[in-house]
């Protein structure tokens, strides 16, 4: 009977097991509108389901998009920094489609400025979510970063027990910087502090030549 007992046990628990598996796995929408599943903290997850075609525009209207906000940054001889935030947000997505774009000739594209949702709340987004690597694009970092906001930030990438995880297959972290201001650098607090972490790998570039490096 004891051992009855424990073949039933055991029996539970690898179902318990397997069904907390399959719950992490992305898994389309009955409309295949969406990718859907669950991270370990146990938050449901969302985010729009879209085709080559559909992610290849995308870039390309991104990146016809930014021009305007890039043009007057050289016009005005200004910085990232002191355009408004709606500039900011237009050369951030014209760069994260131009980081996708050369990543694409030597990965696949899975996903691309494309945000997640938990619920009806944004959770984070897949700057550029390739087979081999999540990749996280920034144009502009400053020496005086705030380091707790911004790892704080990064905690969706890097942290299995936030409920904001959405890097759900642990990839290896790319970590794209465009430029940086106010005496930041590769060698700064924060981004030593990112590149320490011990369970997801980051890997900070700076230049477009670096990631074929990473193939």
């Amino acid at each position: 009977m004891q051992q009855l007992s424990k073949v039933s046990y055991d029996v539970e628990k690898s179902a318990l097991f397997l069904e907390n598996i399959w719950k992490k796995i992305p898994k389309l929408s009955d409309d295949r509108k969406f990718w859907t599943c669950f991270n370990e903290a146990g938050t449901e997850l969302r985010w729009a389901n879209e085709t080559m075609e559909e992610m290849l525009d995308k870039i390309e209207k991104l990146i016809e998009d930014s021009k305007p906000a890039e043009k007057l940054m050289i016009e005005r001889g200004s910085t990232f920094e002191k355009l408004n935030t709606k500039q900011q947000q237009f050369l951030t997505s014209g760069l994260e489609a131009e980081v996708a774009k050369e990543f694409l000739k030597y990965d696949t594209l899975l996903s691309v400025s494309n945000p997640v949702y938990k619920g009806k709340i944004i959770a984070g987004e897949f700057d550029g979510l390739f087979s081999k690597y999540l990749v996280e694009v920034k144009y502009n970092v400053a020496g005086d970063t705030n380091t707790g906001k911004f790892l704080k930030q990064f905690k969706k990438y890097i942290d299995p027990s936030d409920e904001n995880f959405i890097n759900i297959q642990k990839k290896p972290v790319v970590l794209y910087i465009k430029q940086f201001t106010k005496g930041g650098s590769v060698d700064q607090s924060v981004l030593k502090t990112l590149r320490q972490n011990r369970e997801i790998k980051v890997i900070v570039i700076t230049d477009f030549k670096q990631i074929k490096k990473l193939y």
